[in-house]
């Protein structure tokens, strides 16, 4: 599809370079890039910030329905809530299996997300606030801000080009896309952008407040994403060898920034420190680890789920990545890796400021080239913090390849005006026919699940989702206390069923009643896998064909047969346990026997149930709990 798109835009190009005179197309790009550049430089920087911030928010609203789209975003929003309401997690206590989600853990000290608190802790400022739905928008303005700001320091002698950059930026949907969904790599990219812009500023002015920025900036990313904050803290050491030129062997001044930098940074790696020491059990662990396992971090080993990822398979997903970031970085029918290879290829001789954007764009890459997980749901999404540079890279090496490009006619075309047209082609059906079909996807059927509206009651109520039996097993044994690579490979080698029953065994051992242990497999070595039977949409277990099943499995089935939905969209915007409130709160349906237990902790709240009626064709239905409780578990 991509080469099918540049064929086109070339075979346009060779047919308006020729019909236009290749000197006009030349003037038109020059009295363009003048115009752009006789802007003030804090008016545009601000003015395209204040612009991408719009579009972001536009994206979140009207597309999204202004909710989180990925399981990643739910989660820390429903923290966010918690934090917002003064606790640093949910409650911990029995009952966690009815609102449990993946991606999230349950510890002596409270349930809490996975991820560093950075994110959650912006997030619960637009809670406090009331707009939780800016948080994104107002980020991906900063980050326009401080990198068109840092652009024109870094390509002084070459503005215009500068300011081109920038603009990709903020028209860029791989940026915007997830931003508007909520994600923390935006609160990452905000705070290196902002690290880039301090340290670029220390070159002419050497008070230490720069410094002093540049380590809080580094401070706050690292509370977000903490690779992303070391690999950014490298982009700005090379900064500062660079810019201090002849002074980069003076030692006073080396001290002077490590010491700013240093101050900068403390208060937020205390506060991570303590954060992970509350529930982790240690200032240096993170919920990753104490979620997923110690194979949860970098370097060549097998991942948490029992896989080898080594050198073959590291640049396997990095080559995957590039190429995916070619198609959704800018959404052009030109591949803007591609672009940007090429001119590493033949460009002779490269500005310190290239050089700089080249390795803030690049470091990201290779450093994840050592990290074993590579999502990519709406783009290469560990790369996204990365999107700025990207977007400068590709701005020098397109006009770069322009310039380097021959004036020279043959056979009545010139290769120069071919280029500049065919460039210019792509970057307009990017922004006005292929990125707004990108957005406009996200709002479609993709997670349509995630914009279902929660029901609303007018009175007090808890609410019973019926979600998928797998998800049911999976919730209470993560509720119990099974870390996530084991469940993995639990889900992954055993039937649904004898995951259910190894789930009861466990509950009850927990609970210090002992019985036989159920047979499972939980061995990362074995080639155990039984095949997946469809039981509703979306909604899948492992079963061996002509294998019997216990009752309780039978019924459970049955439950899930008209259908399901689950509750992760849900829990942010309804009361949570542990809060006050007087409206509706959702929880996940565990069957009738398990629910009686919560319905006696709440006995102030209607129970209620809200499901897929089968063969109705109206959607999800809120019914009485009786009702719902006779048709799903008769």
């Amino acid at each position: 599809m991509l080469s099918f798109g540049t064929l086109i835009v070339i075979l346009v190009a060779l047919v308006l370079a020729r019909l236009i005179d290749p000197d006009k197309i030349e003037k038109w790009c020059t009295s363009l890039g003048r115009r752009l550049t006789a802007i003030p430089s804090t008016r545009f920087a601000w003015g395209l910030a204040l612009l991408s911030a719009a579009l972001t928010l536009a994206f979140s609203q009207f597309l999204l329905a202004g909710k989180p789209t990925l399981i990643d975003a739910m989660v820390q929003a429903v923290q966010a809530r918690f934090v917002a309401a003064g606790h640093l997690g949910g409650p911990a206590d029995r009952f966690t299996e009815f609102w449990q989600l993946q991606n999230s853990l349950f510890t002596p000290n409270g349930w809490v997300s996975q991820y560093p608190p950075g994110h959650v802790f912006l997030l619960a400022l637009g809670f406090l606030l009331g707009v939780p739905v800016l948080v994104g928008p107002a980020l991906v303005g900063v980050t326009v801000l401080f990198t068109a700001l840092s652009a024109q320091r870094l390509l002084r002698d070459d503005p215009a080009v500068a300011r081109l950059g920038a603009i990709l930026l903020a028209l860029s949907p791989f940026f915007i896309g997830l931003a508007g969904a909520y994600m923390n790599h935006v609160s990452a990219a905000a705070a290196a952008s902002v690290a880039v812009y301090c340290a670029l500023c220390s070159e002419d002015d050497e008070r230490l407040r720069w410094p002093l920025l540049t380590g809080a900036a580094l401070g706050l990313a690292f509370s977000v994403r903490p690779l992303a904050a070391i690999v950014s803290g490298m982009t700005v050491l090379a900064i500062w060898i660079v810019v201090r030129g002849p002074r980069r062997t003076e030692m006073t001044g080396w001290v002077r920034l490590c010491i700013g930098a240093v101050i900068g940074a403390v208060p937020f790696l205390v506060a991570v420190g303590a954060y992970n020491n509350h529930f982790f059990g240690s200032p240096f662990r993170f919920g990753y680890a104490a979620a997923q396992g110690p194979l949860v971090g970098p370097g060549f080993h097998e991942d948490p789920f029992g896989h080898f990822y080594g050198p073959a398979e590291a640049l396997a997903y990095t080559s995957s990545d590039l190429m995916t970031l070619s198609l959704y970085l800018l959404e052009t029918p030109m591949p803007a890796v591609i672009v940007v290879g090429l001119f590493l290829m033949f460009r002779r001789k490269f500005s310190a400021g290239e050089r700089l954007i080249a390795l803030w764009a690049l470091l990201p890459v290779v450093a994840n080239m050592f990290y074993w997980y590579h999502g990519n749901d709406m783009g290469p999404r560990m790369l996204n913090e990365a999107a700025p540079a990207w977007a400068l890279l590709t701005a020098i090496a397109a006009v770069g390849l322009v310039r380097l490009t021959t004036r020279r006619r043959f056979a009545s075309h010139s290769p120069r005006a071919i280029l500049t047209v065919a460039f210019i082609l792509a970057w307009v059906a990017g922004v006005f026919y292929l990125a707004p079909s990108r957005l406009k996807n996200y709002g479609g059927a993709w997670m349509a699940s995630s914009r279902i509206e929660p029901p609303h009651t007018a009175t007090p109520s808890l609410i019973f989702v019926h979600g998928a039996w797998s998800g049911r097993v999976v919730m209470r044994l993560v509720a119990n206390g099974l870390r996530l690579d084991s469940l993995d490979i639990g889900i992954r080698q055993n039937t649904t069923c004898e995951l259910q029953e190894f789930a009861n065994w466990y509950a009850a051992a927990k609970a210090g009643r002992i019985t036989p242990r159920p047979d499972v497999d939980f061995d990362p070595a074995s080639r155990r896998r039984p095949p997946m039977f469809l039981i509703a949409e979306d909604d899948a277990i492992r079963a061996n064909p002509g294998q019997q099943m216990s009752q309780d499995c039978v019924r459970e089935i049955a439950s899930d047969s008209a259908g399901i939905i689950d509750i992760s969209s849900f829990l942010w915007q309804t009361d949570l346990p542990g809060l006050t409130g007087d409206a509706t709160m959702i929880v996940r349906d565990m069957g009738p026997e398990a629910n009686a237990r919560l319905i006696a902790r709440y006995p102030d709240r209607a129970p209620m149930l809200f499901y897929r009626a089968a063969g109705e064709g109206r959607g999800p239905q809120l019914v009485s709990y009786p009702e719902g409780m006779s048709r799903l578990w008769p």
